[in-house]
Order: structure tokens, then sequence, then C-alpha cells
């Protein structure tokens, strides 16, 4: 804001101690009125209104004196904004007057001169106010998230989720509380795939089947279930007089390592034997294979010949038949009235093993909670594993025997003779070049093919 001008009255005008008033307003800008002394009061003067022009203005008022109204002689602008104070530029200068008083929307200075004086600036005739600035968008106001309700169906989709989970988990709990333990794994080094060795004992101690082998307990059927690196999956019956060489024995029948030095001597036999390290090791009394059987409601079995064995009790006509638990362990174990002899006992172990599974994994099953429990508890209680695996190693075993069935992978290595002669004179059974190299060579590969099982020369 410019500095407004020096106001110096008419020399002609001063009357005597003129010079020793005070006026009333602002001496410097900004700060606060002083009132006149008292004794300087009475000798202020004034001219009359009569004597008041244009060119001799009315000269500050003292307090005794009304105040003017300044609208007379400087008529004011009716302000279309409210009144704003901006700094005077040279084309819109501010008005000057001397005041008869402060009103509204003025300022007064007190510039420096020969005596004392008052300036009133009128800031109605001030630069225009700005233009209001425009209000700020206002953000849209949110609304209230309703809460879905969930539907019913969907709630008892949930509810029934989750009792299945529960009722999964307590099964396979159980299971894994109910299984036997035992060491039998060699600990060599790991081959590629997953390898699981699954025997039978052939314990007589059920006394279901009388056929003079008392003395000891052997491996009554002998199973390897390998998966390649490739996926490929079979089952593979050795039988149990295979020929091979047991690692601190000697060659007899393989079998025999089972009575030599239980699971942990036959899982070396089997891994000098094939090439082949096993991962795990499951072992199933053939006494529970009645109780399997009973739990799942029975089974349908085939055999295309008649039999009437005394070894094994089994009475059959030939063609299929459903049948309880004892004659499906009597129909897994006879051998002697069989054409095929060990080789024709190998595949009714499978039969049996194939149709307890999937009876057991049926949905009549699965849906029957009270018949799922009573397989459950068969099956865990006729399982023994090594001391590495679990209910999961079974599941997964299971899971292996339905694929290599349903892609026909399952059979025996080729032999070479079903009535091989040992040096103690036993009667055994030869595989080809004695220990079918080839063969297990294309099992490790994962290349073997449903012609390459169930090779016997000679028959």
């Amino acid at each position: 804001m410019s500095t407004p001008p020096s106001f110096t009255p008419d020399p002609k005008r001063r009357r005597p101690a003129s010079d020793d008033a005070h006026v009333v307003g602002e001496e410097v800008r900004g700060g606060a009125p002083t009132p006149p002394p008292e004794a300087l009061a009475p000798q202020m003067w004034r001219i009359s209104d009569d004597e008041a022009a244009a060119a001799r203005p009315l000269m500050p008022r003292t307090l005794d004196q009304p105040q003017r109204d300044s609208q007379s002689i400087f008529p004011r602008r009716t302000p279309v904004q409210p009144p704003s104070f901006q700094p005077a530029s040279a084309t819109n200068p501010p008005s000057y007057a001397p005041g008869s008083g402060r009103s509204s929307g003025s300022g007064t200075y007190a510039p420096s001169g020969n005596g004392p004086r008052q300036v009133t600036i009128n800031r109605s005739q001030g630069a225009p106010a700005p233009a209001p600035a425009p209000a700020a968008p206002t953000a849209p106001v949110a609304k209230p998230r309703r809460r879905k309700r969930c539907h019913p169906i969907l709630k008892t989709l949930c509810l029934f989720l989750v009792l299945v989970l529960a009722w999964g988990g307590f099964l396979m709990w159980d299971a894994n509380t109910n299984m036997g333990r035992v060491s039998a794994l060699s600990g060599a080094a790991d081959t590629p795939g997953t390898t699981y060795l699954l025997a039978g004992s052939d314990s007589r101690a059920d006394g279901a089947v009388q056929d003079g082998f008392n003395e000891s307990e052997r491996a009554d059927s002998i199973m390897l279930v390998n998966v390649a690196p490739n996926g490929q999956t079979v089952a593979l019956s050795i039988p149990r007089d295979t020929y091979a060489e047991i690692p601190g024995v000697g060659w007899d029948k393989i079998n025999a390592s089972y009575a030599y030095g239980g699971p942990q001597l036959l899982v070396e036999t089997v891994e000098k034997l094939t090439g082949l390290t096993v991962d795990h090791f499951v072992q199933i009394g053939m006494g529970a294979v009645p109780d399997m059987v009973d739990a799942v409601g029975g089974v349908e079995l085939c055999y295309d010949n008649d039999a009437n064995d005394q070894y094994s009790g089994l009475t059959w006509t030939a063609g299929c038949h459903t049948v309880d638990g004892t004659t499906a362990l009597q129909f897994s174990r006879m051998r002697y009235q069989d054409p095929e002899g060990d080789i024709g006992r190998t595949k009714r172990q499978r039969q049996v093993i194939s149709k307890v599974i999937s009876s057991a994994a049926s949905p009549l099953t699965l849906l029957n909670p009270a018949k799922t429990l009573r397989v459950e508890r068969a099956g865990s209680k006729s399982f023994t594993i090594d001391e590495d695996s679990s209910v999961m190693t079974v599941a997964s075993l299971v899971w292996a025997l339905r694929g290599a069935s349903s892609n026909q992978m399952m059979g025996v290595p080729p032999i070479e003779s079903l009535n091989f002669t040992t040096n103690a004179g036993a009667s055994a059974i030869l595989l080809r070049d004695t220990t079918a190299d080839d063969f297990f060579a294309k099992l490790r590969a994962g290349t073997l093919t449903t012609a390459d099982l169930n090779q016997v020369d000679g028959v």
C-alpha cells in the first residue's frame, strides 16, 4: 500500500496554542488511539458548519464535539460485495479525507509533518473483492454394506463338508493307532520312483488252513508295487517258491528269507533280485482276510475250474460266486488242485485283494459310517507297516494297486521253469535267465508292457 501524502494545513488558519493540540486517532499505523490530555481539551477549536467548504475541510474534532456525518461531504458507494482491504494501485488510489471519526470500512493515518494531523482512508473505493473460490467437490458418502445372508443350502453343504472332514480325520487317527509297526527297511541307497513291498503272512495260528506248514511263519504271498519316475505303475507278484539268492544265507526259495530273518531279510532279498530299493513295507496277516471280506459284505470271486482241496478246505464249482470271508481265505491259499500251481495261486490272491479294495472304496461303503468303521477296524488290525510309514502309506499303496489293475499291469515276471530242482532237491520256480535281469531293468525304467508280464516258458 502506498504511503499517504503529508497533509499541511494553511498557516493563516493557525490559532494560538493550536500546535499544542493532539489529534484523536492513530499516530502511527497500527498504534492504539491516544486521548488528549485534560489540560489541552478546552483549547481545541473547530470551524463552524457554516464556514465548511470543499477547499476548507473540517479540522479534527475534539472529544467533546459530536460526531458529524461524513456522508454529507464524501458520499460512499454501496458495495456489491463485503468490503475487502487490498493495497492501492496507481489506477485506483485510495481516498484520503480528514475524518470526523472512524467508521466501518475506513482506516486512519497520522503522517509526520509540521503538526499532527488525521487522515481517513475510505476503503469503500478500493479494488473489488475477489470472487469466492469454488467449493471443493464433496466425496460421495459410502452406503453401508449389507451383509449377505448365507443361503440355507450353502450352510448345509458347509456343515456336511465339516462333518466329512472330521469323520475322515477320525478314521485316519484310529487306523494309525491300530496298525502294527515293525523294523523292516534295509537302509540301502534310494532308487528313482516309489517302491512298496506287500507281504502276506501265512501263519496257520488261526486254524483256518491245515496244510502241514505249521513249523514256521513264511511269506505266503509277495507283491512288489512300483511307481516308476514316468508314472507307470506295476503290481508284480513274486511267486513264493521263486529261486533267489538270500543275503547271508545263499540260494533258496524266496519266501524262506522271511523264516531266516523276518521282514528285513525279505526286503533285502527282494532288493537284490529286482535292483529296486523298497521305500515302504506293508504286511497283511492272511488270517485277517475273513474279517476284511465280511466287513465289506462279501466279494464276488471267479475261478474256471472245480476244486475240492483238502489242504485249504476249498470246495468250488467252476464259475463266479459271492463268498464270505472264510471261503475267500481258502480261495487265496489253495494251490495243490490248481493246474498252474503257485502261479494260479498268485492270480487268485490278486483277485481277492482287488475285490476287497474295490468294495471298500465303493460309495455304498463310504456313505455308510458304520460299514466304513468296520472296514477300517478290520483293515488296520491286519496291517503291519515299517516304522517310517503311516496310514497314508497304506492309502497310497491302495491307490497304486487300483491304477495297476485298471491298466492291466499286474502279473508275474517271466518264468523259465515251474519245476526247477534246487541243490537241496526241492522243487522251485526258476525265473528267465535265473534272475530275469532284462525284465527288472524295464521295470526300473517304467517301460514294461502287458506282453512282458505272465510269460511262462513251456506252458
